[in-house]
């Protein structure tokens, strides 16, 4: 039942992404009405609920019911049924995979389902006698903004935390998958909470490598401002790109890196600038540190002031002295060539 279910959300995903705009959602609509009983509306409170489209139910069968006491019971367990109920009844995803969302997708959408309503419906369980979506955060804003009040959706009775984000990641990786941006503070949180034990559970849920999860998280480790200028389009930030940033940053100050993101952000740059960029701020010769030297007033044998001497940590030593007398002048030559000349000269 699952996988006929499975099948048919793909058709009509395909539907939508193949189509051209003008038709692509009539096409999902005639694949979805030619399942048995299409996306049926909520039932009479005492009446039965919806089967499943394509489901091997038989008549003989006691159907599912949508009574209050019903709806206690599918927090626990109970088959999957579709609805359409209030969007005043409906939470999002705690834990979900997507935390940002483009203002501009979420018009288009609500422009399509005021033409032609909500084709897809969204996946929820039920926690409290209210349902809390899996998957379907950009339907449920679009028809807010499309003035809608009821949202169609498929319930699953019983979903755990690890489901709610497990349905919400592989839902966004069919239709527009989530940024890494999105990742990052999803993966965070889930490990935060408790939800998941470590990135190497996260791995093994998305099937991402754990270097690439390592990877992920690293990119919360950017500056505030740099992260608010990667929320304003983080579509353009490939995970590459916000880890050489993040490279950036270490190694050039934020400054820097926030003109990149700019670039970035604005498509003018991508990932290998930032890298090139970094590698000349790794590679720049460390400045010289300015050494202060230390004077001494050199007198001669009457006590009048004939030149100076300089020395530094370092080890150098300088002096300059005037000695107007030539025999003198000439004692004193002979005397520092003596001290330092080679033997051998």
């Amino acid at each position: 039942m699952t996988k006929k279910l499975d099948l048919m959300r793909q058709q009509a995903n395909r539907a939508l992404s193949v189509a051209p705009p003008a038709d692509r959602f009539a096409r999902a609509q005639a694949l979805v009405e030619r399942q048995p009983n299409g996306f049926a509306a909520k039932a009479p409170e005492d009446g039965p609920a919806a089967r499943l489209p394509g489901s091997d139910i038989s008549d003989s069968q006691r159907p599912i019911e949508r009574t209050a006491a019903r709806a206690t019971n599918d927090e626990v367990a109970g088959e999957p049924f579709y609805e359409e109920t209030d969007i005043s009844l409906v939470d999002e995803n705690p834990f979900n995979a997507r935390r940002l969302y483009r203002p501009e997708r979420v018009h288009e959408l609500a422009a399509s389902i005021r033409a032609d309503g909500q084709l897809v419906p969204g996946i929820a369980t039920v926690r409290n006698g209210r349902r809390v979506l899996a998957g379907g955060h950009y339907r449920l804003r679009a028809l807010k903004v499309a003035g809608k009040t009821k949202i169609k959706l498929l319930i699953h009775p019983g979903l755990t935390d690890q489901q709610l984000y497990q349905l919400s990641y592989k839902e966004n990786a069919e239709r527009e998958q989530q940024t890494p941006l999105d990742n990052a503070i999803a993966w965070d949180a889930l490990i935060k909470d408790g939800i998941y034990p470590s990135e190497s559970a996260i791995a093994e849920v998305t099937g991402m490598s754990l270097p690439n999860v390592n990877k992920t998280l690293s990119v919360l480790k950017l500056s505030s401002g740099v992260l608010d200028l990667v929320r304003e389009r983080p579509e353009s930030f490939a995970l590459t790109t916000l880890y050489q940033l993040r490279l950036l940053e270490g190694a050039a100050g934020s400054s820097v890196a926030s003109e990149m993101a700019v670039k970035v952000r604005d498509e003018a740059a991508v990932a290998k600038d930032v890298e090139l960029l970094r590698a000349r701020y790794e590679n720049k010769p460390a400045r010289k540190t300015k050494e202060t030297s230390r004077q001494h007033k050199l007198l001669g044998p009457d006590g009048a002031h004939v030149g100076l001497l300089k020395d530094w940590d370092s080890g150098k030593v300088t002096f300059e002295i005037t000695l107007k007398d030539p025999s003198k002048r000439q004692e004193l030559i002979e005397e520092l060539k003596a001290r330092f000349s080679s033997p051998t000269e």
